[in-house]
């Protein structure tokens, strides 16, 4: 059970967001917000009322952001070029799917499942608006993404803060590697999963203030992509890089003391990618990774999937890893099958998608992958909303990436939300920043603003050469963002040297 100081840090996090906000830019804000609430705040910690979703560690952090964002940020003017307009289309229907199937869901799941012991109550409306309220607090940083990570200085904040969270985080899971996961529970008084889920090869997977050691493991992969990526932006502009290059081997050399094997293996392919491949190469290997994962329960089901080589591959390096992996497949094959008596709607919820043994009616099926628990729950339809989102981005940045310069930031943001998407068909890590990668990627894509469409004579620059968006007259949008100096040009300047010489 969470102690106080949980409860306490959970509620008092957006305090830390407006303090986020007050001293950085919003995209930095808004992605160490996101960013920083999934490495401190407790996992395992909620607070629930009837009628809205629960008070945790996802919601907090990404309502924070988005009523910080809304404050601050001018008013945007959308591009109307007809590739732009098209693609919001296809976002709008992709939104739309999602929130019309927990409906349709429900009205076709109003009869109780019942078989021997086991009962499980028909769906009501009320539980309608329940799936939707979900999916909404689960899409705010998709949105925040979409709408306020929409520039190459977005998601090179983004990259940034992941490299330097996983940096960071190195030295917690160090310790915990020696002496085993610890300290969730000593700050937050409870162990938020199985304790022997991270005991491996004689010794323990690091979580720190994670759930599991697999969420760990995947944002230790995120991070050393994310590092290459920065490595290979540096090279191309003339910058120092070799500190890029530390944080990759280093982080690389902690995630194989972390013994994850899965998220190792995704690291490995998709740096090799980044350093090896142009642009153009990473953007197509991001659209196959896409069109894969979307029609992977196709695939799956049609035994086009090569599970029986995982499983040999598996079993070469650990009977027990093989022994796991053959537990999951077997349980996949079992639930796809339950999935496929309601294809397009789903069973929905109440647990009604798993398996049970009729005589004593407890749970005998394990849903890992978040696919799997999609279209159980909510069909093909619910599946291909979700997964939409996540993957149609990816599709229409590739339409127009020639359009985007030769930077490496956005086609390497690319090669690191393919490695989640990888890692989501096993697993089921969907959490905010996999949704805040999609938003970004569809915000360069589809969502930019007019401005950053065609180049502004008066539009301000950082430093990393991006147009930054500033505000008439300097001033601040809000009492939230620090002041800062006005901009001085450089005729300005010459034009007073030439006054104190006369």
């Amino acid at each position: 059970m969470p102690n106080l100081f949980a409860y306490l840090v959970l509620l008092s996090s957006p305090l830390a967001a407006v303090v986020l906000f007050r001293v950085l830019s919003l995209e930095r804000a808004l992605v160490w917000t996101i960013i920083g609430g999934h490495l401190l705040l407790p996992s395992g910690t909620s607070i629930k009322f009837p009628m809205i979703p629960a008070i945790d560690r996802e919601l907090v952090p990404a309502l924070s952001a988005l009523v910080l964002c809304a404050l601050i940020s001018p008013r945007m003017t959308l591009s109307l070029d007809g590739v732009s307009r098209a693609g919001r289309q296809v976002l709008y229907i992709l939104f739309a799917l999602v929130i019309v199937t927990p409906v349709l869901t429900v009205l076709y799941n109003t009869e109780p499942v019942i078989d021997g012991s086991l009962f499980r109550p028909g769906l009501r409306l009320y539980d309608a608006w329940g799936l939707i309220s979900v999916i909404l607090v689960a899409l705010i940083p998709f949105w925040l993404g979409l709408r306020y990570l929409n520039t190459p200085t977005g998601h090179r904040a983004l990259l940034e803060a992941i490299v330097i969270g996983g940096l960071v985080y190195t030295f917690p899971a160090l310790l915990e590697i020696r002496i085993s996961p610890q300290l969730h529970t000593w700050v937050y008084g409870f162990f938020p999963s199985d304790f022997i889920q991270q005991m491996r090869a004689g010794g323990f997977r690091p979580m720190v203030f994670l759930n599991h050691g697999l969420m760990l493991g995947i944002y230790f992969c995120m991070a050393i992509i994310s590092a290459a990526v920065l490595y290979r932006e540096a090279r191309r502009e003339g910058r120092t890089a070799s500190g890029w290059l530390a944080a990759v081997l280093w982080m690389t050399l902690v995630l194989i003391l972390a013994k994850s094997l899965g998220a190792l293996v995704l690291a490995v392919v998709f740096t090799a990618s980044v350093f090896m491949f142009g642009r153009r190469v990473q953007v197509w290997l991001g659209l196959v990774v896409a069109v894969v994962v979307i029609l992977y329960p196709m695939l799956r089901g049609a035994g086009w999937i090569p599970v029986n080589t995982a499983y040999d591959l598996a079993a070469m390096v650990s009977e027990d890893r093989a022994a796991s992996l053959k537990f999951r497949l077997d349980n996949e094959d079992a639930l796809l099958a339950k999935a496929n008596l309601k294809p397009v709607t789903g069973w929905g919820s109440w647990g009604r998608n798993a398996l049970y043994d009729p005589e004593s009616g407890q749970m005998t099926s394990v849903t890992d992958g978040i696919w799997l628990i999609y279209i159980g729950v909510y069909g093909w339809l619910g599946y291909i909303g979700r997964f939409g989102l996540l993957t149609a981005p990816i599709l229409l940045y590739a339409i127009r990436r020639k359009s985007f310069g030769p930077s490496y930031i956005t086609p390497g943001l690319i090669m690191v939300l393919s490695a989640l998407l990888v890692d989501l068909l096993p697993n089921a890590a969907l959490v905010n920043y996999v949704w805040l990668m999609a938003g970004a990627v569809a915000g360069i894509a589809v969502w930019r603003p007019a401005a950053a469409a065609a180049p502004v004579a008066s539009a301000a620059t950082d430093d990393t050469g991006d147009a930054a968006p500033a505000l008439s007259g300097g001033l601040r949008a809000s009492w939230l963002m620090a002041e800062a100096a006005a901009p001085t040009t450089g005729r300005r300047k010459r034009s007073d040297l030439q006054g104190s010489r006369r």
